[in-house]
Protein backbone atom coordinates (compact mmCIF):
# COMPACT_ATOMS: atom_id res chain seq x y z
CA UNK A 1 0.00 0.00 0.00
CA UNK A 2 1.22 3.47 -0.75
CA UNK A 3 0.26 6.76 0.66
CA UNK A 4 -0.91 9.05 -2.06
CA UNK A 5 -1.78 12.67 -1.68
CA UNK A 6 -4.09 14.56 -3.90
CA UNK A 7 -4.25 18.25 -4.40
CA UNK A 8 -7.19 19.91 -5.98
CA UNK A 9 -6.39 23.26 -7.46
CA UNK A 10 -3.97 25.82 -6.19
CA UNK A 11 -3.01 26.14 -2.53
CA UNK A 12 -4.29 29.34 -1.01
CA UNK A 13 -2.49 31.17 1.73
CA UNK A 14 -4.60 32.48 4.54
CA UNK A 15 -4.36 36.24 4.81
CA UNK A 16 -4.81 37.86 8.20
CA UNK A 17 -7.36 40.67 7.96
CA UNK A 18 -5.72 44.09 8.28
CA UNK A 19 -7.89 45.15 11.23
CA UNK A 20 -6.90 42.06 13.19
CA UNK A 21 -3.21 42.74 12.64
CA UNK A 22 -3.66 46.33 13.85
CA UNK A 23 -5.63 45.17 16.87
CA UNK A 24 -2.95 42.61 17.77
CA UNK A 25 -0.19 45.23 17.41
CA UNK A 26 -2.16 47.68 19.55
CA UNK A 27 -2.77 45.06 22.24
CA UNK A 28 0.94 44.18 22.26
CA UNK A 29 1.85 47.87 22.68
CA UNK A 30 -0.68 48.26 25.49
CA UNK A 31 0.62 45.18 27.33
CA UNK A 32 4.22 46.35 26.92
CA UNK A 33 3.28 49.78 28.24
CA UNK A 34 1.52 48.30 31.26
CA UNK A 35 4.55 46.11 32.02
CA UNK A 36 6.84 49.15 31.84
CA UNK A 37 4.52 51.09 34.14
CA UNK A 38 4.50 48.21 36.61
CA UNK A 39 8.30 47.96 36.62
CA UNK A 40 8.56 51.75 37.09
CA UNK A 41 6.16 51.73 40.04
CA UNK A 42 7.97 48.83 41.67
CA UNK A 43 11.32 50.56 41.24
CA UNK A 44 9.98 53.71 42.94
CA UNK A 45 8.86 51.77 45.99
CA UNK A 46 10.96 52.61 49.00
CA UNK A 47 12.51 49.93 51.11
CA UNK A 48 10.86 49.39 54.43
CA UNK A 49 12.75 50.58 57.49
CA UNK A 50 15.00 47.93 59.01
CA UNK A 51 16.44 49.64 62.08
CA UNK A 52 14.97 51.54 65.00
CA UNK A 53 16.64 54.72 63.73
CA UNK A 54 14.99 54.36 60.31
CA UNK A 55 11.59 53.84 61.97
CA UNK A 56 12.14 56.96 64.08
CA UNK A 57 13.02 58.94 60.95
CA UNK A 58 9.86 57.64 59.26
CA UNK A 59 7.81 58.70 62.30
CA UNK A 60 9.33 62.19 62.08
CA UNK A 61 8.35 62.45 58.40
CA UNK A 62 4.71 61.47 58.90
CA UNK A 63 4.02 63.12 62.26
CA UNK A 64 2.28 66.19 60.80
CA UNK A 65 -0.18 64.07 58.79
CA UNK A 66 -0.60 61.00 61.05
CA UNK A 67 0.40 61.84 64.63
CA UNK A 68 -1.07 58.74 66.28
CA UNK A 69 0.61 56.38 63.81
CA UNK A 70 3.89 58.23 64.29
CA UNK A 71 3.56 57.77 68.06
CA UNK A 72 2.96 54.05 67.58
CA UNK A 73 6.03 53.83 65.35
CA UNK A 74 8.16 55.62 67.93
CA UNK A 75 6.94 53.31 70.69
CA UNK A 76 7.74 50.23 68.61
CA UNK A 77 11.17 51.59 67.70
CA UNK A 78 12.00 52.40 71.31
CA UNK A 79 10.79 48.98 72.46
CA UNK A 80 12.91 47.27 69.80
CA UNK A 81 15.89 49.41 70.72
CA UNK A 82 15.56 48.48 74.41
CA UNK A 83 15.15 44.78 73.58
CA UNK A 84 18.22 44.88 71.36
CA UNK A 85 20.29 46.62 74.05
CA UNK A 86 19.23 44.19 76.80
CA UNK A 87 19.69 40.99 74.81
CA UNK A 88 23.00 39.17 75.33
CA UNK A 89 25.34 39.33 72.37
CA UNK A 90 26.80 36.14 71.00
Amino acid sequence: MTNASMSFGRRERLAIPRGSAWLAAGAALLIDGLRRLDRWQLSRQRDEPRTAQEVMAWADRIEHTEPSFAADLRAAALRADVETASSPRH
